[in-house]
Parts: C-alpha cells; sequence; structure tokens
C-alpha cells in the first residue's frame, strides 16, 4: 500500500526460488488476509494505480469541512476511494493491516532480504494507520461542535414559539427561515453521508486491527529473545495493536454521537418548516 509495498511482498523470495514460485503470491500467515494482501501486491506494481494513502499536505480539519460542505463530490474517505476504484475488492485498511502483518511475518520468520528495509516500510505503514485515526477523531469532534451549536441556535425559537409564530407572519422573515432551513439541511446531509463512510472505514479497521491482535498473541514474542530490536519492534507492534483497537471504538462513540445529533437537528428543522408552512396557510 505504497511506494515500498512490494518490498514487503517480495522480500521472502531469494534467487533459488523457481520461476513458477515468482510469479505466485506470498503466503499470508493470517489467512482471511490473503485476498487482500494479493490485491495490495498487484496494486503495487501497478504504474496506473493510486496511491490509496493521504497526502503528506494533509489539509486542516477546518478546511476538510469546509470542503466537505462545500463540494458536492468532496468525500475523503478510503471507503468512498475504494468504491471509485474499478476492480478494487478490499477495503484499503484491510489492505493496509494486512501488509503490516505480512512485514511482521518476515521478521519473526527471518526472510527478509533486510530487516531494516522492513522496519522502515512498517513504520511508513504504522503512520498511516495513525494519520487515519487522528484525522477521524478531529473530523468527527469538529462536526459534533458545529452540529451541536446550530442546534443550541435553533432550538432558541421554538422555547418561545408564540413569539417565534408571530414573527412567521412576516414574509421576509419567514423566507429567511426557510432558505436557511435548507442550508442547514444540506449540512446534515453532507455531514451524515461522511459520518457514514467514515463509521465504515472504522468498523473495517477495526475488524482488520482485531485478526492482527490474534496473530501477534499466537506467535509470542519468544521469537525476539537475545534480539533486542526485533523485541522492541513485538512489544511496538502490540502496543499499536492495542491503541489502534481503543481508537477504533472510541471513534464508534463519537460517530453515534453525532448520529444522535444530526437526527435532533433534523427534528429542529422539521418543526421549523412546518410552522412556517402553517403560517403560507
Amino acid at each position: 500500500m505504497g511506494d515500498h509495498d512490494d518490498s514487503l511482498s517480495t522480500a521472502s523470495r531469494n534467487g533459488d526460488d523457481s520461476a513458477a514460485a515468482m510469479d505466485s503470491p506470498p503466503m499470508h500467515p493470517i489467512s482471511c488476509m490473503q485476498g487482500a494482501f494479493e490485491e495490495s501486491i498487484m496494486e503495487s506494481i501497478d504504474p496506473n494505480s493510486e496511491e490509496a494513502a493521504t497526502s503528506k499536505d494533509t489539509p486542516t480539519v477546518q478546511a476538510r469541512r469546509q470542503q466537505l460542505l462545500a463540494e458536492k463530490d468532496y468525500n475523503n474517505s478510503y471507503t468512498v476511494r475504494w468504491r471509485r476504484k474499478p476492480g478494487a475488492r478490499y477495503h484499503p485498511l484491510w489492505k493496509l493491516v494486512a501488509q503490516i502483518a505480512f512485514g511482521v511475518h518476515l521478521l519473526h520468520h527471518q526472510l527478509a532480504k533486510s530487516d531494516a528495509e522492513v522496519v522502515k516500510i512498517l513504520k511508513s505503514h504504522v503512520n498511516e494507520m495513525d494519520g487515519f485515526c487522528k484525522r477521524s477523531a478531529e473530523d468527527f469532534e469538529l462536526a459534533i461542535a458545529d452540529i451541536q451549536e446550530r442546534i443550541n441556535y435553533l432550538r432558541l425559537p421554538l422555547e418561545h414559539v408564540q413569539i417565534f409564530d408571530i414573527m412567521l407572519d412576516d414574509r421576509q422573515f419567514r423566507t429567511s427561515i426557510i432558505d436557511g432551513n435548507e442550508k442547514i439541511e444540506h449540512i446534515v446531509g453532507r455531514t451524515a453521508k461522511a459520518m457514514n463512510d467514515s463509521l465504515h472505514d472504522i468498523g473495517t479497521g477495526l475488524e482488520a486491527t482485531q485478526e492482527f491482535t490474534k496473530y501477534l498473541d499466537k506467535i509470542g514474542g519468544q521469537w525476539t529473545e537475545g534480539n533486542q530490536e526485533l523485541s522492541g519492534i513485538y512489544t511496538a507492534m502490540c502496543g499499536n495493536s492495542d491503541g489502534w483497537d481503543r481508537c477504533f471504538k472510541a471513534l464508534q462513540l463519537k460517530g453515534n454521537k453525532l448520529g444522535v445529533i444530526l437526527v435532533q437537528l433534523g427534528s429542529i428543522l422539521n418543526e421549523m418548516s412546518k410552522r412556517a408552512g402553517v403560517a403560507v396557510a
């Protein structure tokens, strides 16, 4: 899943392998990741394949939100980019974790031509996963704050409905309410779409991470005894896996919270639109 991906996928092959072995993909240590791993290999050697990782020049969370609300087709989730990619069968985060697990597998069985190169690639993949978690948390937190602020603002008129209904008799005021509601409905729709795509990313990442955790538990750390560097890598990978698991679960809670307040905002908009309709009648 990066510029170095085929280094991971071919590091276990040597000059004594037959031509048939060279043409066959390596066996992945986690059987359910075999397909995703093979797809990631094909992508790494395809010159037309788009880089799945987010650009290093990642816009700020404020810029991402503004872009999401302003541009009809903007959606930077892994899920959407995956769906737009013809022929792709596996989610990018599933392929990313498959690459990480295979890197550990190479170190575990001493199959790498260069441990240092494998470690370098692992670090880039870990950074990508960490970056995804960080961006997702930022996006959810800003969206929650934005939607909650709109709820607080729009709730006030409905707490004084008699005055609000009188004000709706004024055509100009009524028009401003209807126009404003349409803009907020757009914001709700765009936020909800992005939220659902992000939750799909998060659910996939959690599922893949849990499979990776099982693999790490299965191989244990005994193979690193006597090698401080490998011991440190294994310990770090266990820590990463545990951290991602907790982060994904926390992100699911944030996403669920955002979903709840989006429904609340939608209910307020419906009530205001209903009262504006009554005033017209």
